[in-house]
């Protein structure tokens, strides 16, 4: 299929395209378009940075926190987060007498309650406490240091990314500005239009950031995010700003919350709406574990279990959490080679993880969900070369490895602990595109599995 075109943009749906674009070779020649700045605070971020060298500084202290083996470490955590999880859905299911007949659970909020909380934990040793109050209301301070109510936080947040990602949309730095100055002259005008959804999140972030910096390291053997950036491997104080800690925060507690949120809502959805893969996976997981285990599944448990992995590889491939087509601007004099096309000087260029994973030259029925595929030698290096749900190259996502053991752990546990169905079998669960792909609801019911020697 031939590029598309909008102006000065081109949206790739070439395979060949990905590396050229999104590759380590490519970074001498493409940097990140202005759609960064225009999303970008007055302090930037590992996320909107545009200067090559500046962001593998900024790399090199933010990837020990997100290596697998901190990630790994933080398994009690994770554990302590879910076991609260657990025990709201054991409750639920307690209260129905038959599966047709009982209670019903939106699921993917209470995804996103666990998300956040552990996310809140592992950057900072504060979980927000929305599993154990069964909701996201929270108190922070204004600007003004004056304490106010947010009803949801979630929702706050999808106010907030949804006028980001609008923003970014306009011509020019100088009109994102001027917009933003004009969300914020009324209070209608704040709420309306999730001006008040940005502050009201960074607010979040200060609060937790403060706190954690005024109580310093958590009283318990992992350490948290915090610990290994505010120091060097020596123990030497980095010297970061406050600015530039809360800039850093404000992604931790987004992409490190929203996106786990979502894949684990639409990977669960697709096992719900497929049982033969739902009963294949829990042969599976009963192989490796043997009778009668229903705790939470360890990670060294789950970690190689090969069709879990491709039902949650395959799910994040239908659904990936961040559907936008990441955007780089060529700035070589000399233009550059985008899947054969010679691509000149100041054009933007990008491949949507949406479109390219459904490419039907890479993939067989490829809008079915089929775990199977990533067992087929024939599709497989395509899968594995073409896959970009983390992106690729120098700024392949930091936090994968929180995602992956998350979903793991949590899937594993669930397929063996309960048995569960969609509330309404035909439902159409939407995803609402705010630059994270955010799902609706997704209500289930929930039994507990008997097991039997």
């Amino acid at each position: 299929m031939a590029p598309t075109t909008l102006q000065n943009l081109i949206i790739f749906n070439i395979p060949e395209a990905v590396p050229d674009i999104y590759g380590h070779a490519a970074a001498r020649k493409l940097v990140k378009d202005t759609f960064y700045d225009k999303i970008s605070g007055e302090e930037r971020d590992i996320v909107n940075v545009i200067d090559h060298g500046d962001h593998s500084q900024r790399r090199k202290y933010l990837s020990n926190s997100f290596a697998l083996k901190t990630v790994t470490d933080m398994e009690p955590v994770i554990g302590q987060n879910f076991q609260i999880l657990l025990d709201h859905l054991d409750g639920v299911a307690d209260q129905s007498t038959t599966i047709l007949s009982g209670q019903t659970l939106d699921i993917r909020r209470w995804f996103n309650y666990f998300t956040l909380d552990v996310i809140g934990d592992m950057a900072f040793g504060l979980p927000m406490g929305f599993l154990g109050n069964g909701g996201d209301a929270t108190r922070v301070k204004s600007a003004g240091r004056q304490e106010y109510c947010i009803p949801s936080t979630i929702d706050t947040l999808h106010r907030g990314t949804r006028l980001s990602t609008t923003l970014a949309q306009l011509s020019s730095i100088r009109c994102v500005k001027l917009v933003k100055r004009l969300c914020n002259t009324t209070n209608w005008l704040k709420q309306s239009t999730g001006a008040q959804g940005i502050e009201d999140f960074d607010n979040v972030c200060i609060d937790q950031l403060s706190e954690r910096l005024g109580n310093g390291s958590p009283d318990r053997s992992q350490q948290d995010f915090m610990s290994k950036i505010l120091k060097d491997r020596e123990g030497k104080d980095r010297g970061l700003s406050f600015e530039r800690l809360l800039s850093e925060s404000i992604v931790f507690m987004n992409a490190g919350s929203e996106t786990t949120a979502a894949a684990l809502s639409s990977t669960l959805y697709f096992l719900l709406s497929n049982r033969k893969c739902f009963e294949k996976l829990r042969a599976e997981i009963d192989a490796r574990l043997g009778p009668n285990h229903d705790g939470i599944v360890s990670y060294d448990s789950a970690k190689d279990l090969p069709y879990l992995r491709a039902c949650i590889d395959e799910s994040l491939r239908l659904r990936p959490p961040i559907a936008y087509a990441l955007q780089r601007l060529v700035v070589c004099p000399q233009g550059a080679i985008i899947a054969g096309h010679h691509i000149k000087q100041g054009t933007t260029v990008a491949v949507s993880p949406w479109t390219i994973h459904r490419n039907r030259k890479l993939y067989k029925n490829p809008d079915e969900f089929d775990p199977e595929r990533w067992f087929d030698p024939e599709q497989l290096s395509n899968l594995r070369r073409y896959y970009i749900v983390f992106s690729q190259g120098p700024r392949q996502c930091l936090g994968r490895h929180i995602a992956i053991v998350e979903l793991q752990i949590l899937i594993s546990t669930l397929v063996r602990r309960y048995n569960m169905y969609l509330a309404d079998q035909e439902m159409n669960f939407a995803i609402f595109d705010r630059f994270n792909s955010n799902p609706g609801p997704l209500s289930v019911k929930v039994e507990r599995r008997v097991f039997v020697d």
